[in-house]
Protein backbone atom coordinates (compact mmCIF):
# COMPACT_ATOMS: atom_id res chain seq x y z
CA UNK A 1 0.00 0.00 0.00
CA UNK A 2 1.48 3.43 -0.52
CA UNK A 3 1.60 6.05 1.71
CA UNK A 4 -0.76 8.02 -0.87
CA UNK A 5 -3.34 5.87 -0.42
CA UNK A 6 -2.76 5.06 3.65
CA UNK A 7 -3.28 8.67 4.01
CA UNK A 8 -6.45 9.12 1.87
CA UNK A 9 -8.04 5.99 3.90
CA UNK A 10 -7.32 7.89 6.92
CA UNK A 11 -8.75 11.45 5.79
CA UNK A 12 -11.92 9.90 4.57
CA UNK A 13 -12.12 7.72 8.39
CA UNK A 14 -12.21 11.27 9.99
CA UNK A 15 -13.48 14.06 7.53
CA UNK A 16 -16.98 11.50 7.95
CA UNK A 17 -17.26 11.76 11.43
CA UNK A 18 -16.51 15.53 11.12
CA UNK A 19 -18.53 16.60 8.45
CA UNK A 20 -21.68 13.78 9.10
CA UNK A 21 -23.38 13.88 5.54
CA UNK A 22 -26.39 12.49 5.36
CA UNK A 23 -26.05 9.54 3.46
CA UNK A 24 -29.84 8.66 1.36
CA UNK A 25 -29.77 4.65 0.93
CA UNK A 26 -32.78 2.61 -1.02
CA UNK A 27 -31.83 -0.89 0.35
CA UNK A 28 -33.19 -3.66 0.79
CA UNK A 29 -36.01 -4.07 4.49
CA UNK A 30 -33.79 -7.85 5.39
CA UNK A 31 -31.02 -4.95 6.25
CA UNK A 32 -32.06 -1.70 6.43
CA UNK A 33 -31.31 -1.16 10.21
CA UNK A 34 -28.52 -2.72 10.56
CA UNK A 35 -27.40 -0.35 6.99
CA UNK A 36 -28.71 2.50 8.73
CA UNK A 37 -26.46 1.48 12.38
CA UNK A 38 -23.53 0.81 10.44
CA UNK A 39 -23.68 4.76 8.54
CA UNK A 40 -24.13 6.51 12.17
CA UNK A 41 -21.41 4.16 13.70
CA UNK A 42 -19.21 5.49 11.32
CA UNK A 43 -19.98 9.11 11.66
CA UNK A 44 -22.40 9.98 8.70
CA UNK A 45 -26.54 10.29 9.18
CA UNK A 46 -28.51 8.16 7.39
CA UNK A 47 -32.07 8.24 5.76
CA UNK A 48 -33.76 5.54 4.42
CA UNK A 49 -36.15 7.01 1.61
CA UNK A 50 -37.94 4.77 -0.73
CA UNK A 51 -41.30 5.89 -1.97
CA UNK A 52 -41.52 6.70 -5.73
CA UNK A 53 -42.66 10.13 -4.85
CA UNK A 54 -39.98 11.72 -2.84
CA UNK A 55 -36.85 9.86 -3.66
CA UNK A 56 -35.72 12.41 -6.20
CA UNK A 57 -35.68 15.53 -3.82
CA UNK A 58 -34.37 13.64 -1.07
CA UNK A 59 -31.37 12.61 -3.35
CA UNK A 60 -30.80 16.00 -4.36
CA UNK A 61 -30.09 16.71 -1.05
CA UNK A 62 -27.64 14.15 -0.21
CA UNK A 63 -24.17 13.75 0.32
CA UNK A 64 -24.19 10.60 -1.62
CA UNK A 65 -26.86 7.75 -2.90
CA UNK A 66 -26.42 3.98 -2.36
CA UNK A 67 -28.92 1.46 -4.15
CA UNK A 68 -29.11 -1.79 -3.29
CA UNK A 69 -31.35 -4.37 -5.06
CA UNK A 70 -31.60 -7.15 -2.67
CA UNK A 71 -35.14 -7.33 -2.27
CA UNK A 72 -37.22 -5.17 -5.31
CA UNK A 73 -40.93 -4.43 -5.56
CA UNK A 74 -42.46 -2.76 -8.00
CA UNK A 75 -42.13 0.66 -5.96
CA UNK A 76 -38.33 -0.02 -4.91
CA UNK A 77 -37.65 -0.70 -8.66
CA UNK A 78 -39.01 2.93 -9.61
CA UNK A 79 -37.42 4.73 -6.46
CA UNK A 80 -33.83 3.29 -7.47
CA UNK A 81 -33.95 4.30 -11.36
CA UNK A 82 -35.25 7.87 -10.17
CA UNK A 83 -32.99 8.88 -7.80
CA UNK A 84 -29.58 7.18 -9.59
CA UNK A 85 -31.07 9.64 -12.29
CA UNK A 86 -31.32 12.66 -10.13
CA UNK A 87 -27.92 12.06 -9.00
CA UNK A 88 -26.40 12.12 -11.77
CA UNK A 89 -28.21 15.00 -12.53
CA UNK A 90 -27.01 16.98 -9.85
CA UNK A 91 -23.37 15.48 -9.45
CA UNK A 92 -24.17 13.19 -5.90
CA UNK A 93 -21.71 10.63 -5.99
CA UNK A 94 -24.03 6.74 -6.52
CA UNK A 95 -22.98 3.52 -5.07
CA UNK A 96 -24.97 0.17 -6.57
CA UNK A 97 -24.86 -3.11 -4.98
CA UNK A 98 -25.89 -5.63 -7.22
CA UNK A 99 -27.28 -8.32 -4.97
CA UNK A 100 -28.99 -11.56 -6.88
CA UNK A 101 -28.78 -10.30 -9.75
CA UNK A 102 -27.75 -13.97 -10.73
CA UNK A 103 -31.10 -14.91 -9.84
CA UNK A 104 -33.49 -13.97 -12.20
CA UNK A 105 -33.75 -12.13 -15.14
CA UNK A 106 -36.12 -8.78 -13.21
CA UNK A 107 -32.62 -7.91 -11.51
CA UNK A 108 -30.93 -8.17 -14.52
CA UNK A 109 -32.53 -6.05 -16.66
CA UNK A 110 -32.97 -3.50 -13.90
CA UNK A 111 -29.38 -3.54 -13.37
CA UNK A 112 -28.44 -3.23 -16.96
CA UNK A 113 -30.81 -0.51 -17.40
CA UNK A 114 -28.95 2.27 -14.26
CA UNK A 115 -26.03 0.92 -15.73
CA UNK A 116 -27.01 2.17 -18.91
CA UNK A 117 -29.22 5.13 -17.64
CA UNK A 118 -26.69 6.21 -14.69
CA UNK A 119 -23.91 4.12 -14.22
CA UNK A 120 -22.52 4.61 -10.38
CA UNK A 121 -18.89 5.29 -9.36
CA UNK A 122 -19.14 1.95 -7.36
CA UNK A 123 -20.28 -1.09 -8.33
CA UNK A 124 -20.41 -3.70 -5.95
CA UNK A 125 -21.11 -7.22 -6.17
CA UNK A 126 -19.44 -11.04 -5.18
CA UNK A 127 -17.48 -13.11 -7.84
CA UNK A 128 -20.86 -14.58 -9.34
CA UNK A 129 -22.52 -11.29 -9.75
CA UNK A 130 -19.79 -9.17 -11.03
CA UNK A 131 -19.23 -12.23 -13.80
CA UNK A 132 -22.85 -11.77 -14.67
CA UNK A 133 -23.08 -8.32 -15.30
CA UNK A 134 -19.64 -8.62 -17.41
CA UNK A 135 -21.72 -11.87 -19.60
CA UNK A 136 -18.51 -13.82 -18.23
CA UNK A 137 -20.00 -17.52 -16.83
CA UNK A 138 -20.27 -17.38 -13.31
CA UNK A 139 -21.57 -20.37 -10.39
CA UNK A 140 -23.98 -19.46 -7.84
CA UNK A 141 -26.76 -20.41 -5.52
CA UNK A 142 -29.31 -17.74 -4.80
CA UNK A 143 -26.89 -14.85 -3.48
CA UNK A 144 -23.90 -17.39 -2.26
CA UNK A 145 -20.70 -18.16 -4.77
CA UNK A 146 -20.01 -21.83 -5.34
CA UNK A 147 -16.95 -20.92 -7.03
CA UNK A 148 -14.25 -18.48 -7.42
CA UNK A 149 -11.18 -17.69 -9.44
CA UNK A 150 -9.51 -15.06 -8.24
CA UNK A 151 -6.95 -14.25 -11.20
CA UNK A 152 -9.62 -14.48 -13.87
CA UNK A 153 -12.22 -12.75 -12.16
CA UNK A 154 -9.21 -9.83 -11.26
CA UNK A 155 -9.45 -9.61 -15.00
CA UNK A 156 -12.93 -9.39 -15.39
CA UNK A 157 -13.55 -6.71 -12.75
CA UNK A 158 -10.47 -5.05 -14.41
CA UNK A 159 -12.17 -5.04 -18.06
CA UNK A 160 -15.70 -3.59 -16.08
CA UNK A 161 -14.51 -0.93 -14.55
CA UNK A 162 -12.34 0.60 -18.02
CA UNK A 163 -15.55 -0.24 -19.85
CA UNK A 164 -18.39 1.69 -17.19
CA UNK A 165 -15.87 4.22 -15.92
CA UNK A 166 -16.53 3.13 -12.30
CA UNK A 167 -14.71 1.57 -9.10
CA UNK A 168 -15.53 -2.38 -8.89
CA UNK A 169 -15.45 -4.10 -5.90
CA UNK A 170 -15.42 -7.57 -5.74
CA UNK A 171 -16.48 -9.00 -2.23
CA UNK A 172 -15.02 -12.73 -0.88
CA UNK A 173 -12.71 -14.40 0.97
CA UNK A 174 -10.44 -12.22 -0.79
CA UNK A 175 -11.73 -8.71 -1.73
CA UNK A 176 -11.04 -7.22 -4.80
CA UNK A 177 -11.20 -3.30 -5.55
CA UNK A 178 -10.35 -1.60 -8.66
CA UNK A 179 -10.76 1.01 -10.92
CA UNK A 180 -9.25 -0.66 -14.33
CA UNK A 181 -6.01 1.01 -13.87
CA UNK A 182 -5.22 0.39 -10.33
CA UNK A 183 -6.15 -2.71 -8.21
CA UNK A 184 -5.68 -3.90 -4.67
CA UNK A 185 -6.34 -7.11 -2.66
CA UNK A 186 -8.02 -6.97 0.82
CA UNK A 187 -7.25 -10.01 3.08
CA UNK A 188 -9.04 -8.63 5.97
CA UNK A 189 -12.42 -10.54 7.51
CA UNK A 190 -13.66 -13.88 8.58
CA UNK A 191 -16.08 -16.40 7.80
CA UNK A 192 -18.34 -15.38 10.32
CA UNK A 193 -19.30 -12.41 8.57
CA UNK A 194 -21.17 -14.54 5.77
CA UNK A 195 -23.13 -15.95 8.78
CA UNK A 196 -25.07 -13.01 9.27
CA UNK A 197 -27.52 -11.66 7.02
CA UNK A 198 -26.85 -7.95 5.74
CA UNK A 199 -23.47 -7.67 6.67
CA UNK A 200 -22.57 -7.47 2.61
CA UNK A 201 -25.54 -4.63 2.39
CA UNK A 202 -23.30 -2.79 5.59
CA UNK A 203 -20.44 -2.61 3.18
CA UNK A 204 -22.14 -1.20 0.63
CA UNK A 205 -23.95 1.51 2.80
CA UNK A 206 -20.26 2.35 4.11
CA UNK A 207 -19.35 2.81 0.20
CA UNK A 208 -22.15 5.67 0.12
CA UNK A 209 -20.96 6.96 3.09
CA UNK A 210 -17.37 7.62 2.28
CA UNK A 211 -18.19 8.26 -0.95
CA UNK A 212 -19.09 11.81 0.13
CA UNK A 213 -16.00 12.85 1.81
CA UNK A 214 -13.43 10.94 -1.07
CA UNK A 215 -12.94 9.46 -4.40
CA UNK A 216 -14.87 6.33 -5.01
CA UNK A 217 -11.35 4.21 -5.19
CA UNK A 218 -10.65 5.10 -1.72
CA UNK A 219 -14.37 4.49 -0.38
CA UNK A 220 -14.25 1.26 -1.84
CA UNK A 221 -11.73 0.12 -0.13
CA UNK A 222 -11.90 1.59 3.01
CA UNK A 223 -15.64 0.23 3.37
CA UNK A 224 -14.63 -2.96 2.54
CA UNK A 225 -11.07 -3.13 4.81
CA UNK A 226 -13.59 -1.29 7.53
CA UNK A 227 -15.97 -4.30 7.60
CA UNK A 228 -13.18 -7.14 7.45
CA UNK A 229 -11.37 -5.36 10.22
CA UNK A 230 -14.62 -4.77 12.59
CA UNK A 231 -15.71 -8.55 11.69
CA UNK A 232 -11.98 -9.68 12.89
CA UNK A 233 -12.62 -7.70 15.88
CA UNK A 234 -16.18 -8.76 16.89
CA UNK A 235 -15.14 -12.37 16.17
CA UNK A 236 -12.51 -12.31 18.80
CA UNK A 237 -15.39 -10.71 21.33
CA UNK A 238 -18.77 -12.89 20.56
CA UNK A 239 -19.50 -16.65 21.14
CA UNK A 240 -22.54 -17.02 18.85
CA UNK A 241 -24.47 -14.93 15.55
CA UNK A 242 -26.32 -12.71 17.92
CA UNK A 243 -23.08 -11.61 19.75
CA UNK A 244 -21.17 -11.53 17.00
CA UNK A 245 -23.56 -9.12 15.52
CA UNK A 246 -23.83 -6.53 18.24
CA UNK A 247 -20.00 -6.81 18.49
CA UNK A 248 -19.64 -5.85 15.22
CA UNK A 249 -21.46 -2.43 15.53
CA UNK A 250 -19.60 -1.97 18.19
CA UNK A 251 -16.36 -2.36 16.55
CA UNK A 252 -17.37 -0.20 13.73
CA UNK A 253 -17.87 2.48 16.17
CA UNK A 254 -14.88 2.36 18.23
CA UNK A 255 -12.37 1.48 15.42
CA UNK A 256 -9.84 4.31 16.19
CA UNK A 257 -7.11 4.66 13.10
CA UNK A 258 -3.90 3.08 14.81
CA UNK A 259 -6.48 -0.29 14.87
CA UNK A 260 -7.31 0.44 11.46
CA UNK A 261 -3.99 1.10 10.34
CA UNK A 262 -2.31 -1.97 12.40
CA UNK A 263 -4.59 -4.44 11.16
CA UNK A 264 -5.00 -3.61 7.22
CA UNK A 265 -3.81 -6.12 4.85
CA UNK A 266 -4.01 -4.68 2.01
CA UNK A 267 -1.74 -5.35 -1.71
CA UNK A 268 -1.13 -4.21 -4.77
CA UNK A 269 -1.49 -6.42 -7.57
Amino acid sequence: MTPQLQNALLKARNDLRETAPLIHCITNPIAINDCANGILAVGGKPIMAEHPDEVEEITCIAGALGVNIGNITDARRTSVLTSAKAAKTVGVPVSFDAVGVTCSSLRRDLTHTLLREACPEILKGNDAEIRAIAGAHFESRGIDVLRTNTAETIEIAKMLASTLHCVVLVTGKTDIITNGETTVLCGNGTPRLSLVTGTGCMVHALCASYSAVTDPFTAAVLSVSTMGICGELAERKSEGLGSFRIALLDALSLLSDDDYTRLLKLREV
